[in-house]
């Protein structure tokens, strides 16, 4: 057997075992846990799977159902990527969406690329179209999971940079995939890629912030709607709220439960253990979306969602009141329709009184 036929064999067993490996834990922790990024995931190994076993076929129908399989590989990594940031209630920036939009032309004049290159139609209609089109969706999913490293921190980078990694080197791929020198180069990226994707989604996927954000949560018996109450009530509030789906924009970090999806208000960034970020105090629109995303959540599982904030004081150095009082009345519409409870933490000394019943009347 030549040497240029023994890599493809050896890269293409490594790969379907990885796919299956992958397959079978994410798909038992999606059993058990009923998240359903990890549905989407695991299924995504399996067509990739069904990939690399028809790619070795001779028969051209085959070698076409390998091709969709692929693009099918790369459709549910792209789902389950956004699935993702919906159960994590992390919102999708605009300018991320509006920048995928540069995808149909780029995609256009690849495969353009890749027939001048080639000089061969049906490769370029082929082989071109399909590693083109994976590779600019699993490049996208990639980007989008970015944000997710302030949750899972290493296991969610290494995975990041697997992924878009991954979607890149498609690229070649489509560009020398006729030629025998960039077999060995080709199918050893890829079966490195494979594994290390397969690897950091499924440690991913085992840890505690994924396990803990699924299952059985238990319901808080609080008033639904508004809430305003005094710090030292608040401590009272805690032990209702253990368990409980919580989103918290916080100042005083001694509050955030274990399990809730924290959020610290601070001019000054910076990167901290057990919360799920930061947020500039004068970025409104950004918490509103934060909780809008989590509540939409929270509603759609059946479980009443709370909504926790204690920075007032804070908020209002960085904002007008009439600004903060339109934020409040937002929140406060959102969370009496998706059937939850917004709790507003605040020390009535710090604020003026007439501010403090202008903020009684129109939230309470």
């Amino acid at each position: 057997m030549e040497p240029h036929d023994i890599i493809p064999l050896v890269s293409g067993s490594l790969v379907m075992l990885a796919d299956l490996t992958a397959f079978a834990l994410i798909m038992r922790i999606y059993l058990r846990h009923r998240r359903k990024s990890a549905l989407f995931f695991s299924v995504a190994w399996l067509a990739d799977f069904v990939m690399v076993v028809l790619s070795a076929s001779q028969n051209q129908v085959l070698l076409g159902v390998a091709e969709l399989s692929l693009t099918v590989f790369a459709a549910l990594i792209f789902v389950g990527s956004t699935k993702l940031l919906e159960e994590e209630s992390i919102p999708i920036p605009h300018s991320t969406l509006k920048n995928m939009g540069i995808i149909a032309p780029t995609f256009y004049c690849f495969v353009y690329l890749v027939y001048r290159l080639t000089e061969n139609p049906d490769w370029a209609l082929t082989a071109g179209v399909s590693l083109g089109v994976s590779g600019a969706f699993v490049f996208a999913s990639g980007l989008l999971l970015r944000p997710i490293e302030e949750i899972y921190k290493r296991p969610a980078r290494i995975l990041y940079w697997s992924i878009v990694l991954f979607g890149l080197h498609l690229i070649p791929a489509a560009i020398f995939g006729l030629y025998i020198w960039y077999l060995p180069i080709g199918f050893t990226l890829s079966t490195i890629l494979t594994i290390s994707m397969a690897y950091s989604m499924y440690r991913l996927t085992s840890t505690r912030e994924f396990l803990d954000g699924s299952g059985e949560i238990k319901a808080p018996k609080i008033h639904h709607g508004t809430i305003i109450v005094s710090p030292k009530e608040f401590q009272s509030l805690l032990q209702k709220l253990e368990n409980a789906p919580v989103l918290a924009f916080l100042r005083d970090l001694k509050y955030a439960g274990k399990g809730w999806k924290t959020y610290f208000v601070t001019a000054v960034p910076f990167r901290k253990e057990n919360i799920s970020g930061t947020l500039n105090p004068t970025d409104l629109a950004k918490m509103t979306e934060i909780a809008f995303q989590y509540l939409e959540e929270t509603s759609r599982r059946g479980i009443p969602g709370v909504v926790i904030i204690d920075c007032l004081e804070y908020l209002s150095m960085y904002n007008s009141w009439d600004s903060i009082m339109k934020f409040l009345s937002k929140l406060r519409d959102i969370v009496m329709v998706k059937g939850g409870t917004l709790i507003l933490v605040i020390d009535k000394n710090s604020i003026e009184e007439r501010l403090f019943n202008q903020l009684r009347k129109l939230l309470e």
